[in-house]
């Protein structure tokens, strides 16, 4: 009996054990590999996007016309729009890459049609490759497609595809979108990727508008109904800037405002928290006094007067004398010269302050959350205006600004 018990013991621990190791082969068989993978140079990556209108760069030229080769029978629809891809080329040829094997190029292809989802599939009439849009960066779109039907059909596809990233940066321009793709940086880096990285620049760069420009923020925005931002970029001469932006009721273009006035939104919001701000010296026309910003804060509130709506904006600014152009006429180390720079850089705020709100007031657009203030300070009478806000009310409120300004160094020169 005490054998067979014995037997039957070392006979379920080898069976446990013989159990455990089918398990574990089992469990190594199935993670050791995807069985969907593809390897890189089998991807093409998408980088870019531009969106044009449907005859933009596809019109006359110089008596001649360009044949439309980038399109497909459309059975439903107008060509509306047209779409562009920058994909990055992970085995460029020898001739394309310069010489240089396994350097990294793009090239453009294009579409023509409504649906972007429909442009995009035909495209791979123009690819050997499955298009992937995980590491895309940028999307470019120009005014003219904007001005066409808003936003909300151009940005759909790309808010709900789960290869589409919410963090894409968008921009608008004035211009045709697709020569953005084309335009070659000396670096070699490609445009879709330049393009989002001197977005990120926005901390030091007062005409950048901030992060609220990505496709999540402009999807939330067009989901509430609320104004929309898009950072302005233009191409002249190759060359390109980005500065200013583009203001959107709702998904409707309305109009631009330029770098200045996209500076001085940010010092109302508060968010701007490095900046250069420059004003000319009173004693000596023509010579610029240069503050640069290191730290920022300011106090928005709205008050009611009866029926009046007005706000007041206290802002304190500390940070350095960055520059002064007559520096050789004014001792630095005088205490009163500087407290007059200091005044003179408030009231180069509070001006620039006030030609942003004329600004956002000219077009209707509350661009600078002014409704926003109103609806946490005052709920009852933002409940009886609301409707009314940008169209009738926004335009005529005023605004009283205090601005402080503290020179903390001068630099290492008297």
């Amino acid at each position: 009996m005490l054998l067979a018990g014995i037997w039957r013991l070392t006979l379920g621990v080898w069976y446990k054990r013989l159990l455990g190791c089918i398990l574990i082969t089992t469990i190594s068989l199935l993670l050791s590999g995807c069985w969907d993978r593809s390897e890189l140079e089998e991807r093409h990556f998408v980088l870019a996007v531009a969106i044009d209108r449907g005859d933009q760069g596809l019109g006359p030229e110089q008596g001649k016309d360009v044949p439309r080769v980038e399109t497909f029978v459309q059975p439903h629809g107008d060509k509306r729009y047209r779409l562009s891809l920058q994909i990055l080329d992970m085995m460029p040829s020898e001739k394309d890459a310069g010489g240089s094997k396994g350097e990294e190029v793009t090239y453009v292809i294009s579409n023509t049609g409504e649906s972007m989802f429909e442009m995009l599939r035909d495209m791979l009439g123009q690819s050997d490759q499955s298009l992937w849009f995980e590491h895309m960066q940028t999307i470019i779109i120009s005014e003219a497609a904007a001005r066409q039907g808003g936003l909300q059909p151009i940005i759909d596809l790309f808010r709900r595809q789960a290869e589409m990233r919410w963090l894409i940066k968008t921009l608008i321009t004035p211009g045709e979108a697709r020569p953005f793709l084309e335009y070659k940086l000396p670096s070699g880096e490609p445009s879709g990727i330049f393009l989002a990285n001197s977005l990120q620049l926005y901390k030091k760069n007062t005409h950048v508008p901030t992060w609220r420009t990505d496709i999540g923020d402009l999807a939330k925005s067009i989901d509430n109904k609320s104004r929309v931002l898009m950072a302005r970029i233009e191409l002249v001469d190759n060359v390109v800037k980005i500065g200013g932006l583009g203001l959107f009721k709702k998904d409707k273009f309305v109009g631009y405002v330029d770098e200045y006035a996209t500076q001085g939104g940010k010092f109302i919001l508060g968010i701007e928290k490095s900046a250069i701000i420059t004003a000319e010296c009173p004693e000596h026309p023509g010579k610029i006094i240069a503050f640069e910003l290191f730290r920022h804060n300011t106090k928005l509130t709205p008050h009611l007067d009866g029926e009046n709506i007005y706000y007041t904006l206290d802002i304190a600014m500390r940070g350095n004398l960055g520059e002064i152009q007559c520096g050789r006429q004014h001792d630095t180390m005088d205490a009163g010269v500087i407290h007059k720079i200091e005044e003179l850089v408030a009231e180069e705020v509070k001006r620039n302050v006030l030609y942003a709100v004329h600004a956002n007031q000219n077009l209707q657009v509350d661009a600078i959350d002014f409704g926003a203030k109103l609806k946490a300070h005052q709920p009852l009478m933002w409940e009886k205006i609301k409707d009314r806000w940008e169209d009738e009310v926004f335009p005529n409120v005023s605004l009283l600004v205090s601005v402080n300004v503290v020179i903390e160094n001068i630099g290492e020169h008297k």
